[in-house]
């Protein structure tokens, strides 16, 4: 792992710094897929603090890939002399700050560099944003994600008191409070369903989507938001028992409320907006799939988790160059883009379909799995999981249908052309999404 960070610190100081960022980033992953034919369930590779796993290194990979592409498709920083070389800066600040969340085996290593990764996400939406509200968002993401994490501090330094160690690899912990379950595991996770999020917790996330530029819309919809469920399930594995007694109250609200959020994607006009309400909506049904603690569920949470982070990173992509196109994020002022720009519409129709679930993606395996965990519990939340299902291909046809058909709008009049920095970035994405399927285990097998 140390040859990953190093040099992606001293990454900023080179001439060439875009272009080598980028692909070194890339480059980067085959020393990450070193631990895939590790033997043993835990390498350490650092110190007593930071180890990595088949999960961990399955996410690390995913931000060095994420983390990549976002910086390719912010050319157009460099391009304006928009401060490129802070921004290189910010982009590689908050990649190793969540490269070292997923490396940390101890639980408040994992709790320091899970806070850290707050402040690189804040300064390029403050920075780089596009319109004034970007300071009521970066407020709502600093206030929400901090009310909910220093209550966790307080529970891991009990947990401590308790048992003398916090690291991932003693897998006997004993709990703070014997007598008041339900509520100690409720506080010490809340951090995390603030950052999935989970329904109800969730207003921060479609203010800072709309207003962070192209790059913070990627990783945040990518990567950040696998923080929480990652954090979710590394503690589910030391609490399992915890998981059972709080699903009847947790999976039922969080269903409820991708179903809410979908009903409020098709009544979106905003690209990006409805694109982070469907994020919501897929953490949902992933929560589910967690707190059901059966391997099904896990499994089909490992594969959402790559397949969400991959195809929303995409459709972010592909609204904001359709925003830099048209100057306009309005559904309504960006219809009959397909006889425009016939090859940005099969983008948008591969994106959708993987939104969608549709085969052969990640995503329908995923899902798959996630909904028959869930249905393993109880039968009572099949409605649910129904109208989710139904909705979600909706909103996504709804999605692709009001932007590439209709009559053209005056703002789809000469249009300069697309470049090819956007293909190969939209390859890297989708492609990955339907290559997994030939070999689901790479991604699922990490129990």
């Amino acid at each position: 792992m140390l040859m990953i960070l190093m040099p992606l610190i001293s990454l900023p100081l080179l001439s060439k710094s875009w272009f080598i960022s980028s692909s070194f980033l890339l480059l980067s992953i085959p020393f990450v897929l070193i631990s895939f034919t590790n033997p043993y369930p835990w390498t350490t590779t650092m110190s007593s603090l930071f180890s990595v796993d088949l999960m961990s290194s399955t996410l690390i990979i995913l931000t060095l890939w994420i983390s990549s592409l976002m910086i390719m498709a912010s050319y157009k920083i460099k391009h304006n002399h928009n401060m490129p070389k802070n921004f290189i800066i910010m982009c590689l600040s908050l990649s190793i700050s969540l490269i070292l969340t997923f490396s940390s085996s101890n639980l408040f290593m994992f709790y320091i560099f899970f806070e850290t990764s707050l402040i690189p996400i804040l300064i390029l939406i403050l920075t780089w944003g596009y319109q004034p509200e970007r300071l009521q968002a970066s407020m709502y993401l600093m206030m929400y994600t901090l009310t909910a994490s220093l209550p966790m501090l307080v529970m891991i330094f009990l947990i401590y008191s308790k048992n003398n160690h916090l690291s991932f690899l003693m897998s006997s912990w004993l709990s703070p409070f014997p007598n008041m379950m339900n509520i100690w595991w409720f506080i010490l996770i809340l951090a995390f369903l603030v950052k999935m999020p989970m329904f109800s917790l969730h207003l921060w996330l479609p203010k800072a989507h709309v207003e962070a530029p192209v790059a913070g819309s990627m990783i945040l919809a990518g990567v950040l938001l696998k923080l929480g469920t990652y954090g979710l399930m590394r503690m589910s594995l030391i609490f399992t028992f915890m998981n059972k007694q709080s699903s009847s109250i947790i999976t039922p609200l969080a269903l409820w409320g991708a179903v809410v959020t979908s009903l409020i994607c098709i009544r979106q006009t905003d690209l990006k907006a409805l694109i982070a309400y469907s994020s919501i909506g897929h953490m949902g049904i992933l929560l589910a799939g967690i707190l059901s603690s059966t391997e099904w569920g896990w499994q089909g949470a490992m594969a959402m988790m790559i397949a969400h982070g991959l195809s929303s990173s995409a459709l972010f992509l592909l609204a904001n160059t359709t925003y830099e196109l048209t100057h306009t994020r309005s559904i309504f002022l960006t219809k009959g883009m397909i006889i425009v720009f016939p090859t940005l519409t099969l983008w948008w129709f591969i994106a959708t379909a993987a939104n969608m679930a549709a085969p052969p993606s990640i995503n329908l395996l995923s899902e798959i799995l996630l909904i028959t965990a869930t249905l393993s519990q109880t039968t009572y939340l099949a409605i649910f999981l129904m109208l989710l299902s139904f909705l979600t291909a909706a909103y996504s046809l709804f999605l692709f249908a009001s932007t590439q058909h209709g009559a053209t709008t005056s703002t789809s009049i000469s249009l300069p052309p697309l470049n090819s920095s956007f293909f190969l970035n939209s390859t890297l994405h989708l492609v990955p999404i339907f290559l997994l399927i030939l070999k689901p285990e790479l991604i699922c097998n990490w129990l």
